[in-house]
C-alpha cells in the first residue's frame, strides 16, 4: 500500500474502506494481497439471471472492478454488480479464478460519483475518503527547493508518491497539488522507489471530493506516465527579448486561493514565461513563487497552448536574475 488511509488507528476501527478507487480507466486485473491493509473492503452482490454471489470490491475504476468472490465464474457471462449505495452496474466477467474475478462494465462509470454516493450513504462522522489512485505531477517543497514528482494515490490522510528524489523518513515537506492550497506533511516511509507522506492536517472530504471531480476530468491524471519522447525542437518562446534567461525551473503559481505547479522557461526583469497543466485567462492576476527569488505578483498577458506569459507588477532586480543564471542559460 502506498499510503495508509486516514489517521492512525482508524483502519482498525473499520471507518475507512480498503477498496482502491482508480481514476485510471484500466481494465480490472488480478491484484496481490497487501499485508499492510487492515481496513475492510467495500462489499457488493454479483448477480446473474439465476445466481447471486456476495463479493468484496478490491479495486474500482471507470472500466471495471476487481472482485474477491469465492467461486469461479464463467468468462464472458453477463451479470450485474449491486453496490451497497444502491447502484446497479451492468457488465460481463472478463476473467475469473477460484477466489477473484475481473468484472468489466458495459459502459464507463463515474468513479468519483460512485465514491460520493458511498459517502452519502453513511453518517457524517463515518465519512472517510479511501485511497484514490491517480497520476498527477505534484511539487515537493523543502526549504527553498521545489522538485516535481508523480503522485500515485491520495487520501484524506496523505499521498503516495514515486520517490525519485532523496527524501528521508521523518523529513518535513510541503506538497502542492494543482488546484489546492499547499499542504504540510511528513515523510512516513520510503521503499522501492516509492514514499508515503502523511499530511499534517487531514483533508476534509468536502474539499477532497470536489477536487477529485476536477482531476477526474483531466486526461493527464487518468493515465500512467508514458515513455518520454524526444521533441524535434524547443517550442517558440513567448518572450521576444533576446536577453531572456532560458530556464527549466520547477515553480508554483497562485491564482486566488488555488495553487498550480508550473515550470518556468524564461525570465527577464519584466516578464516570466512558464508551462502549466491549466489555462490562465488574459488579465488574470497571479502570484509567482520562484525558488531563489521568492514570491512576486504578476499579470497574465498572453497564452499559447500550455505556455503562459506574465508581466511582473514590480520588475525583478538584475541580482535576482544572476542568482538563477547558474541553473539556466542566457539567450544570445
Amino acid at each position: 500500500m502506498l499510503f495508509a488511509t486516514g489517521r492512525e488507528g482508524k483502519m482498525e476501527q473499520g471507518l475507512t474502506s480498503a477498496t482502491i478507487f482508480s481514476l485510471a480507466a484500466d481494465a480490472p486485473i488480478a491484484l496481490p494481497i497487501d499485508p499492510d491493509v487492515h481496513a475492510e473492503l467495500d462489499t457488493g452482490m454479483l448477480a446473474s439471471a439465476t445466481d447471486r454471489y456476495a463479493c468484496s470490491i478490491r479495486k474500482f475504476s471507470a472500466a471495471g472492478a476487481t472482485l474477491s468472490v469465492e467461486t469461479e465464474l464463467r468468462q464472458g457471462e453477463a451479470m450485474h454488480l449491486e453496490l451497497a449505495n444502491g447502484q446497479r452496474l451492468e457488465g460481463t466477467i472478463g476473467w475469473s479464478t477460484a477466489d477473484e474475478a475481473g468484472f468489466v462494465f458495459d459502459s464507463p462509470i463515474d468513479v468519483i460519483g460512485t465514491l460520493a454516493r458511498n459517502l452519502a450513504s453513511v453518517p457524517d462522522e463515518r465519512r472517510q475518503v479511501p485511497r484514490v489512485e491517480l497520476y498527477q505531477t505534484v511539487g515537493i517543497h523543502r526549504g527553498d527547493r521545489i522538485e516535481f514528482v508523480r503522485a500515485r494515490n491520495v487520501s484524506q490522510g496523505g499521498v503516495g508518491i514515486e520517490a525519485r528524489i532523496d527524501v528521508a523518513v521523518g523529513e518535513p515537506v510541503q506538497i502542492t497539488f494543482d488546484g489546492l492550497r499547499p499542504l504540510g506533511g511528513t515523510v512516513r516511509w520510503v521503499r522501492k522507489g516509492l514514499a508515503g507522506i502523511a499530511f499534517d492536517q487531514e483533508l476534509s472530504w468536502q474539499v477532497l471530493i470536489p477536487w477529485l471531480r476536477h482531476v477526474q476530468r483531466s486526461p493527464a491524471a487518468n493515465t500512467p506516465p508514458a515513455t518520454p519522447t524526444v521533441m524535434s525542437q524547443e517550442p517558440e518562446s513567448l518572450i521576444p527579448d533576446k536577453q531572456v534567461f532560458r530556464l527549466d525551473s520547477p515553480s508554483r503559481v497562485r491564482e486566488g486561493v488555488r495553487w498550480w505547479n508550473v515550470r518556468v522557461r524564461g525570465l527577464t526583469p519584466h516578464l516570466v514565461e512558464f508551462e502549466a497543466h491549466t489555462l490562465f485567462a488574459r488579465g488574470a492576476k497571479v502570484w509567482i513563487d520562484i525558488p531563489g527569488i521568492g514570491g512576486t505578483p504578476a499579470k497574465v498577458i498572453e497564452t499559447s497552448h500550455n505556455r503562459t506569459l506574465c508581466e511582473f507588477s514590480i520588475p525583478l532586480r538584475l541580482e535576482d536574475l544572476r542568482t538563477l543564471s547558474g541553473g539556466g542559460r542566457q539567450a544570445s
